[in-house]
């Protein structure tokens, strides 16, 4: 378990492995009571323990760090060798024909000018 910061009396981490799922973290109070909250869009998926006004009150912390905790994931993440989801989803530049333009009503295929009516 890697701690990413204390707050509150509550300390913020992820778990070995962590890295293979979607951004989140696990926050714990005592070691025996935890939480595991998705970080895109916040919200709890797991309880084992807190109590409701806990979690309730962990779920706006949560939301009041996420920019921190999603950097501080996303750097964790990196070290495991899994890569930032925009740098996943950026296209390739690959060098070559464009990709054809979809044609819009009133237009023919080899012009961008409008057909008249």
């Amino acid at each position: 378990m890697l701690t990413l910061m204390r707050r509150g009396g509550f300390r913020f981490y992820v778990k070995s492995g962590s890295a293979q799922e979607k951004p989140h973290i696990f926050v714990t109070r005592d070691g025996d009571t935890w939480a595991k909250f998705s970080l895109k869009p916040v919200s709890p998926v797991l309880n084992a323990g807190l109590t409701r006004n806990e979690l309730t009150r962990l779920q706006g912390m949560v939301a009041d760090l996420e920019p921190q905790l999603l950097q501080l994931w996303w750097e964790y993440a990196s070290s495991q060798g899994v890569k930032p989801q925009a740098e996943k989803e950026r296209p390739s530049h690959k060098t070559g024909p464009a990709a054809p333009q979809p044609v819009l009503p009133g237009q023919s295929p080899s012009s961008d000018v409008p057909e008249p009516a």
